[in-house]
């Protein structure tokens, strides 16, 4: 099955029976189609020997934030934590060590010796609570750890992989515009390639609980948790 003929059986998943190109593009907004449960999402992945993987992966995320209904009573665009459960500041700075390690092993295999010297071993952790600050939009103003791990994506496209993946790359990162989370969901289309197991499982963890990262230090990764009521 050629790229084409993909979208077009994943549009039709859909009733969607528009006449729009079939492009990846075509494809935003398809996971949001199987709300709020993910039921018959594997319907995605007719034939593909990951088909359990990826699938499993789907449901874990629409256990923790398939239900689009806001408490005001409208609906989210994209798929958002909104009860994440309480995680100790311990479990959250492991989850983060683990992530990083993640990190560095794709940066190895992708032999890119400039990201390794930045996104080194020794950087520190540290734990906070409450609604974070946001990350500085002007890039002279960001630290080179933030500009560094915000090549990942490109390191992840640059993975060969199947006709498939590249179908449904742009829907995976509309889920949340989160391309770490994309990129987790999307793992078994990558595994054979690397012999990688899981890089990003820290991150998704972190990301179920509601905690968000922040870098504005060279040498210091912020992680923020929800604060508890």
């Amino acid at each position: 099955m050629n790229l084409e003929e993909y979208i077009h059986q994943c549009r039709q998943m859909t009733g969607n029976e528009t006449t729009d190109p079939l492009t990846p593009d075509s494809l935003i907004g398809l996971f949001q189609c199987f709300r709020p449960d993910g039921k018959s999402i594997e319907a995605i992945f007719p034939t593909m020997e990951e088909k359990e993987d990826l699938t499993d992966r789907l449901d874990q995320l629409f256990q923790v934030a398939g239900n689009d209904r806001r408490p005001d009573g409208g609906r989210d665009a994209y798929f958002v934590i909104r009860q994440p459960p309480p995680l100790a500041p311990s479990e959250a700075e492991r989850l983060g060590r683990s992530w990083l390690d993640g990190i560095r092993s794709l940066i190895e295999h992708c032999d890119r010796e400039d990201l390794l010297k930045v996104i080194n071993p020794d950087i520190q952790i540290r734990i906070l609570e409450g609604i974070p600050p946001k990350h500085r939009k002007i890039e002279s103003e960001q630290s080179r750890r933030y500009r560094s791990i915000g090549k990942w994506g490109v390191l992840t496209k640059a993975i060969s992989c199947r006709v498939e993946a590249t179908a449904l790359h742009e829907a995976y990162y509309f889920i949340a515009c989160d391309p770490m989370l994309r990129d987790y969901l999307m793992w078994p289309f990558y595994r054979d390639t690397t012999k990688l197991r899981d890089p990003l499982a820290g991150y998704f963890q972190l990301w179920r609980h509601g905690v968000k990262f922040r870098i504005f230090e060279e040498s210091q990764i912020d992680l923020y948790l929800p604060r508890q009521l």
